[in-house]
């Protein structure tokens, strides 16, 4: 990604749709991948919105690789 990762939001770090729009999939996808896996974001603000890092968006473009060559 070329782009900063960082928000102009009031609370720092990326929002789960704009994650999923950096990533090409439904933001759904990212919510079931935090869910299921345990790839969420290190931090939430307050209630349980999810903020993503540059370092959150790092596991999830592995993971996006990863389900690229056919790993479930």
């Amino acid at each position: 990604m070329s782009d900063s990762t960082e928000s102009a939001g009031p609370e720092g770090g990326l929002t789960t749709g704009e994650v999923a729009r950096r990533l090409g999939v439904a933001p759904t996808t990212v919510r079931t991948w935090d869910h299921r896996y345990g790839l969420g974001p290190d931090r939430h603000t307050g209630g349980r919105h999810r903020r993503w890092t540059p370092a959150d968006v790092a596991r999830l473009e592995r993971m996006c690789a990863l389900t690229a060559t056919g790993i479930p």
